[in-house]
């Protein structure tokens, strides 16, 4: 009797027991609080045949942190980086991309500013 209770339509149990509770760590964790950092543009996928020169080498980013959290820990590992994966020379407009290791808890509203421009060249052939 108790094993028909607890197995009978466990999946909407369990459906139920994680919305409530995501719904208790919304109300208990608060509101998000928007901060403004500034932070360094990181180049990922670098070809080591070419050099990259960035138009600005800082970003401004627009964060939603829940309030109830430390501020300096939550803002610690936000990065802004831009894949220059497969470009050859030349001159390009790229997004940047704001990385957060929290997601959930650290969310990356917005970016300013949202493109940069980074130009690449071939570097010289080395000498022997």
């Amino acid at each position: 009797m108790i094993k028909r209770v607890i197995f009978n339509n466990w999946q909407y149990k369990l459906l139920a027991l994680f919305i409530g509770f995501s719904l208790w760590l919304v109300v208990n964790l608060g509101v998000r609080v928007p901060v403004v950092v500034e932070r360094s543009i990181e180049l990922v996928n670098q070809d080591e045949n070419y050099t990259y020169k960035l138009e600005r080498k800082r970003v401004r980013i627009k964060l939603l942190i829940i309030e109830r959290l430390s501020l300096n820990e939550s803002v610690e590992g936000v990065r802004a980086v831009v894949d220059v994966k497969g470009l050859g020379e030349g001159e390009y407009m790229l997004r940047v991309h704001v990385k957060s290791p929290f997601k959930i808890l650290v969310y990356p509203a917005s970016v300013e500013p949202e493109y940069v421009k980074v130009y690449v060249k071939r570097k010289p052939p080395q000498g022997r």
